[in-house]
């Protein structure tokens, strides 16, 4: 049973420059539902940034977190059937990141996720990009201490962050490149590396329809550990 709470999604961890990133807050939200199986979350509104807002049950197992009167996302137990493709070459995921993530000229140059302008210690650096000849996108990923919880792995709210952006590069056409944000989430934690554990994340096309994105996205540790998965909805800002 979910109680009456509140929570502040501090400003460090924004993915456009005045809102909570998405894959992030969904994080926070899943680990106050049910922090080993899986939970849909579903963004309703940008999440403020050093707000309090309140966490508060909802029907059928919800829990719904609210700005005032305002309903911005909402989370509940869910099922999750997708197929992973596995670790790929470590060699694309290497190239892939040294030029992919968001530079100065984009708005997410500041995301807690994908931002060059975060340092070490600060953002979670997953810098990738999609493959030119197919819908899949690889980035590495090197968790740091700083972002680890009480027992010394990575808090499950990092891990889903690292989940999401990789998810709008493998969905996107290269081509025809449209903004697009977060809507949904559906995902889960099975094991939380340790800090500077070398991880790759794969994303990769599941499906489109109308302004609708679905991707998948998967972590990886360096032996082949799968740590965690999520199928995301991506919405194109018209």
């Amino acid at each position: 049973m979910h109680h009456n709470s509140t929570i502040v999604i501090d400003r460090r961890f924004n993915g456009p420059r005045l809102s909570g990133n998405g894959g992030y807050v969904a994080g926070v939200m899943a680990r106050h539902v049910d922090p080993d199986g899986v939970v849909e979350v579903t963004l309703r509104a940008p999440v403020p940034i050093d707000t309090r807002l309140a966490l508060t049950p909802g029907g059928d197992g919800a829990l719904l977190l609210k700005d005032g009167d305002r309903l911005v996302s909402e989370a509940r137990p869910a099922s999750l059937a997708l197929e992973p493709p596995g670790v790929q070459d470590w060699a694309d995921a290497e190239r892939l990141s040294a030029e992919g993530g968001c530079f100065e000229d984009s708005d997410f140059h500041w995301c807690l996720v994908c931002g060059r302008g975060r340092a070490e210690g600060d953002g979670l650096r997953v810098f990738g990009q999609r493959f030119a000849d197919k819908p899949m996108s690889l980035s590495l990923y090197r968790p740091h201490a700083v972002h680890a919880a009480a027992d010394g792995r990575i808090d499950s709210a990092f891990l889903w962050g690292a989940l999401d952006c990789p998810g709008a590069w493998a969905v996107q056409d290269p081509d025809d490149w449209r903004p697009a944000m977060t809507g949904r989430m559906t995902g889960r934690v099975f094991h939380r590396p340790a800090p500077d554990e070398t991880c790759m994340v794969v994303g990769w096309k599941v499906g489109a329809e109308r302004r609708k994105l679905f991707a998948g996205t998967a972590l990886y540790t360096s032996t082949g550990t799968l740590c965690a998965m999520a199928l995301s909805t991506w919405i194109i800002v018209s």
